[in-house]
């Protein structure tokens, strides 16, 4: 059972908002990113053209997006969650690791992307 946080009563003092907002304006850019990524996974998917083979790799590339959306989401709310904690704490800390993983994730989709946009012939 998650552990309950006290609500804090009192005057907040100005930079904390800011703090907050900021927290929040960042959520919501993970959570167009993610839209966009499950959009473009959609799209390759639904359109992917070509042969058999080529459309079934681009099936499988649009639903590895659409996953890399979905994660992307997640990995948004978790962070917009632990660091609203940790500024109300006083003790945030930039996660270095989680956006490294998060971009080769994405570079790898992206490179994914280019080699099936290279072997399908244009319609």
């Amino acid at each position: 059972m998650p552990e309950s946080r006290p609500v804090e009563r009192g005057p907040i003092s100005e930079s904390r908002v800011r703090d907050h907002l900021a927290n929040e304006r960042t959520l919501l850019a993970w959570q167009r990113t993610a839209l966009t990524i499950l959009g473009l996974g959609f799209v390759v998917d639904r359109f992917a053209l070509g042969g058999a083979g080529s459309a079934a790799v681009g099936s499988w590339l649009g639903l590895g997006l659409v996953a890399l959306g979905s994660a992307v989401s997640g990995i948004g709310a978790y962070r917009y969650v632990k660091t609203e904690r940790e500024i109300d704490d006083g003790i945030y800390r930039s996660s270095t690791t989680i956006h490294l993983i998060l971009t080769a994730a994405i570079v790898t989709g992206a490179i994914g992307l280019a080699v099936f946009l290279a072997v399908t012939p244009a319609r």
